[in-house]
């Protein structure tokens, strides 16, 4: 007879034991065919993409804040000492747009030769359509006290001070060439103010930028010269005399010649019969043309505006010319003013 009854063995009867210990991990499964939803894909795409943002803009802002701290810092004084030479009128101008025209230090000359050079930089007139960081690169006031005339232009001193051409017994030009301090540049302005003495005769000399082309004043840049301004005397406003009047005058004399095209200002100090005098009419200023002239149509006389291709850092050279020695005829400058930027 078998036994029944909890924990017996016999018969068919199982006595159940404790339990035993965990067995070791398996291997691991293969991957998974599972995704990302939609939404949680953008979630995750919009919060990288805002990580990234923030980070691009601290950098950014970061950097502008040292540069700014950088530029400030050399803008203090630039320009106001030798130890803080500027590179040019027009970057002490970009530091402080409040600057006053005035005398600044600038580093100047080539790779070969670099040296510190004062010039002076006008800040506050609108040239070109440009207000400030202009360099003066030329400067004649003949109405100043003191004045003199620059060689080898001759000092005229009746009926009041004036730079003529030099005492030449032929007809030709009195060159003075104005450094630009090897200061690169790609505008050049100015304006000239004179008189004319005699017998001028506009376009009449031969048509060669090298030669006494014109009766007045030459502008020029670099070698060999390439032509920015011409200041043109003819001999008479209003009289028949087309072999020496102006382009623009009642009579129209000689076109200029074709590298001056439309650069230049032709105008005359004498209304009647031309003499051997001086002719108290200031030239090239606007004002003064007879009935039928147009030499004062132009606008902005007597200031002039160029701006080049490309930047230069060419010398200026100004050229006072006749075709007739100076008894015969002369342009009595009495301002000349010339800038670069």
């Amino acid at each position: 007879n078998a036994i029944a009854g909890s924990g017996a063995v016999g018969g068919c009867g199982i006595i159940q034991g404790p339990p035993g210990r965990d067995g070791r991990d398996g291997l691991p499964g293969p991957p998974g065919t599972g995704s990302l939803s939609f939404t949680d894909s953008r979630d995750l795409k919009e919060d990288i993409e805002g990580d990234l943002s923030d980070i691009i803009e601290a950098a950014i802002r970061n950097f502008t804040e040292e540069k700014t701290r950088s530029i400030a810092q050399r803008c203090i004084g630039l320009g106001s000492t030798s130890d803080q030479a500027a590179k040019s009128c027009g970057e002490i101008y970009q530091c402080n747009s409040e600057a006053t025209s005035g005398l600044y230090w600038l580093t100047t000359g080539d790779e070969e030769s670099v040296y510190i050079q004062q010039v002076y930089c006008d800040m506050e007139a609108w040239h070109c359509g440009v207000k400030g960081g202009w360099m003066r690169v030329a400067y004649i006031n003949m109405r100043q006290r003191g004045a003199r005339c620059p060689s080898p232009f001759r000092l005229v001193t009746s009926p009041r001070s004036f730079c003529g051409r030099a005492s030449i017994a032929t007809g030709g030009c009195s060159s003075k060439t104005f450094s630009t301090h090897s200061i690169n540049y790609n505008k050049v302005c100015g304006q000239v103010r004179g008189y004319q003495y005699g017998t001028p005769d506009g376009f009449v000399g031969p048509k060669d930028v090298d030669s006494y082309y014109v009766d007045g004043i030459s502008i020029t840049h670099g070698s060999p010269r390439k032509h920015l301004w011409t200041y043109a005397v003819g001999i008479s406003d209003d009289r028949n005399f087309p072999n020496w009047n102006c382009p623009c005058a009642k009579f129209p004399g000689p076109s200029p010649p074709s590298f001056v095209g439309n650069h230049y200002y032709c105008e005359s100090g004498n209304t009647g019969p031309y003499e051997y005098q001086f002719y108290d009419e200031p030239l090239w200023d606007g004002e003064g043309c007879g009935a039928g002239n147009n030499c004062c149509a132009q606008s902005g006389m007597p200031w002039f505006c160029r701006a080049l291709p490309q930047e230069v850092d060419d010398d200026i050279e100004v050229r006072n010319c006749a075709d007739q020695e100076i008894i015969d005829e002369d342009t009595y400058m009495e301002i000349l003013e010339i800038y670069v930027q």
